[in-house]
């Protein structure tokens, strides 16, 4: 099941893809802490930068229905390139209108406002892009590649979009990310496509698409069953998440030991990213996703019944390290499962429904710690987890998913 293999690596349109995607993860990281500081700067309030993330938030969550119709219809390829090319040209106009002597927000929120509605079209895009490039037996290969990818540029970008702008030059560092977005169109364009997959929908008015990725997404037990399961696994790590620094407070720890915990999970993570990009899973199955979330849920609970400093560090780490699992195998099985023809479409209503409970239960979380402690929201958390993933896995279309019957053979001649 878990094999060694490293022929992923001389997949030339692979590591062109994987370049790109470095370039990109690496200016966007750069890209955030250097607008967020030119925010407090020119405005001096957090609610602008909550503004502005929300509005991005939001606009990718309403454009991303159209974004998995466009891709179904376009060459994912050209639709990256596209995209990449729309923000480089909105950073340049950013950096542009951030000389005025008083910056217009309200520009800002409208250069949010198409981020979003580009990353609608960008994120299906890419990941189909991916499928179209990679056999299916490396999609948990490839998958663990792009995110330490994600990992290096999660660490290195904030400490040089932070030093551009302690050095006096937080326009520069904005437009760093411009000249990612550039070399990242550069490597794009040396991918092509063996066998161009990429199926077009020419027949139907986009009303009809919309219809057909979101029959197939509830017609489609596994699908439909995946989703919902991620919805509310995605909601117990979101609450998660958002308690870690008010159980580094609650314990004593302050800032020293909530920045321990965010690097043991960026630890744990790395490790899994490591491991995942080494060796492959062939046939990656929804109970190996399930397995993975009862484990995480378990170390949730553990963390809310936890003291000791380096106890609760080893816990993140596991905690980062079974995300990552979870974030490897889950979509290699979705795009296993979703047929070429309707895949933008189909994984756009999947985004939508399994990041929909994020912001949920964050706020949940938020609010019901004015009342209890951040130890509860953890157990609960991690309860939700574990009992969601037993419920699903009872399922016997989900537990068997992918096994050949007993009493079905097999012939050499046929394999």
């Amino acid at each position: 099941m878990l094999k060694e293999n490293i022929k992923i690596f001389k997949n030339k349109n692979f590591l062109f893809y994987w370049s790109s995607a470095w370039f990109t993860s690496l200016g966007d990281s750069i890209f955030i802490i250097a607008l967020t500081w030119l925010l407090i700067e020119e405005k001096g309030s957090p609610l602008v930068v909550g503004t502005y993330l929300f509005i991005v938030g939001i606009s990718k969550m309403v454009f991303i229905l159209i974004g998995g119709m466009i891709t179904d219809r376009f060459n994912a390829k050209h639709l990256m390139i596209i995209s990449k090319i729309i923000r480089a040209l909105l950073i340049f106009i950013l950096v542009g209108i951030s000389f005025a002597d008083d910056l217009n927000i309200w520009l800002v929120y409208c250069i949010g406002a198409i981020f979003g509605m580009v990353d609608a079209v960008e994120e299906p895009a890419t990941i189909t892009c991916r499928t179209l490039i990679v056999d299916k037996e490396y999609y948990t290969q490839s998958m663990s590649l792009l995110m330490i990818a994600g990992n290096v540029s999660a660490v290195v970008g904030p400490l040089v979009g932070a030093g551009l702008v302690a050095l006096g030059s937080t326009q520069i560092a904005i437009l760093i990310n411009a000249g990612t977005f550039i070399v990242s169109v550069l490597l794009l364009l040396k991918v092509t496509f063996d066998k161009q997959e990429d199926i077009k929908v020419n027949n139907n008015n986009i009303l009809q698409d919309a219809k057909d990725g979101i029959k197939y997404f509830i017609s489609t037990p596994i699908i439909f069953t995946m989703a919902v399961f991620a919805f509310f696994a995605n909601a117990a790590v979101g609450a998660t998440i958002v308690s870690i620094p008010f159980l580094a407070t609650d314990k004593g720890f302050g800032v020293e030991g909530f920045g321990l915990m965010n690097t043991g999970i960026g630890v744990g993570s790395a490790i899994g990213a490591l491991l995942f990009s080494l060796w492959i899973i062939r046939n990656p199955k929804p109970y190996m996703t399930l397995l993975t979330c009862f484990l995480q849920g378990i170390v949730i609970v553990c963390i809310g019944f936890t003291d000791h400093i380096l106890f609760l560090l080893l816990l993140f780490a596991l905690l980062g390290l079974h995300e990552t699992a979870v974030n490897v195998i889950a979509p290699s099985v979705n795009h296993t499962i979703i047929p070429r023809k309707l895949f933008g479409r189909v994984i756009s209503v999947m985004i939508l429904v399994m990041s929909g409970s994020v912001p949920i239960s964050q706020a949940i979380a938020g609010w019901s710690m004015e009342w209890v402690k951040p130890e509860v929201v953890f157990i609960y958390a991690g309860l939700l987890e574990v009992i969601a993933a037993i419920i699903v896995f009872c399922l016997p279309f989900v537990r068997h998913y992918g096994k050949v019957p007993n009493n079905v053979k097999v012939s050499r001649t046929s394999i």
